[in-house]
């Protein structure tokens, strides 16, 4: 299971890693070659290098809202960042890996299985103990096997039952929290190393402004500017890794809800039938 989990994640962690590397470089190779057109074009009509570039200088607010222009400036905006936004972009691929398999996973998993639990709560209200044991081999989710586990033990006394049910209850929700804690280390570092960045284009920043004779506004504006894109960049990723997680949270929260419900209601129907 470890080995697959892992597999998964760093199969979509370098997919995604190339597509946004990709799609980053990619921008500035269009551009070049639009220039490039334009370039040759020029020279091989004088006559139309006026009205080109009368049509550039009208047009020119127009080009940086077209997605090539939007692509470059992510570009920029990467490079801008420094050596520390490699981290934090490896951080978003791996976080975006986690985040989609875990999605995958709970779908596959069913931890809300509305049909099934109202299925069991009518065996509990008026059938036997029998009949919610048949139910839950009837459906293979998770939440029937971890009854299941606990229903075997039956015969032993409800101690028994109860102990198999939190047996079987503790090992599902390791393999649902798998990945999780990663994912939570992600939301955390990625700030982290966003100030870092931050520090470190400062640090520069200041030995610039320190060595130039003349300091001017621009200079330390521009500095600061650059300085604060790794921490911009740190909490783009922080932000939506820490929602995620806490919604994966959440469900499996959930999940551990029903469980203990149910096997309250199983307990006490255990104790009704054994009078």
């Amino acid at each position: 299971m470890k080995s697959s989990l892992f597999k998964i994640v760093s199969v979509i962690a370098i997919v995604s890693m190339f597509f946004i590397s990709a799609g980053s470089f990619s921008g500035k190779n269009i551009l070049n070659a639009q220039s490039a057109t334009a370039l040759n074009s020029q020279s091989a009509d004088s006559s139309s290098v006026v009205k080109e570039s009368s049509a550039l200088v009208k047009n020119e607010a127009a080009e940086d809202k077209t997605p090539e222009g939007k692509v470059q400036f992510l570009y920029d905006w990467f490079l801008k960042g420094g050596l520390f936004m490699w981290p934090i972009l490896i951080c978003a691929a791996l976080a975006m890996g986690l985040i989609i398999e875990r999605f995958l996973f709970y779908k596959k998993a069913k931890l809300k299985p509305g049909e099934f639990i109202e299925q069991i709560n009518s065996k509990l209200e008026s059938g036997t103990i029998d009949d919610v044991v048949n139910l839950c081999k009837e459906n293979n989710l998770v939440i029937s096997r971890v009854l299941l586990k606990g229903l075997k033990l039956r015969k032993l006394g409800l101690d028994h039952v109860e102990k198999g049910i939190g047996a079987a209850g503790a090992i599902e929700i390791a393999s649902l929290e798998k990945g999780l804690s990663v994912l939570s280390a992600i939301g955390n570092i990625a700030p982290m190393i966003g100030f870092l960045g931050t520090v470190s284009g400062m640090i520069t920043a200041f030995q610039s402004i320190a060595a130039a004779d003349q300091v001017s506004a621009r200079l330390v504006a521009g500095g600061i500017y650059e300085a604060l894109i790794t921490t911009e960049a740190g909490l783009i990723v922080a932000i939506p890794v820490l929602a995620f997680y806490n919604f994966f949270v959440h469900r499996i929260e959930t999940f551990v809800a029903d469980i203990e419900r149910i096997s309250a209601d199983i307990a006490e129907k255990l104790l009704g039938e054994n009078g």
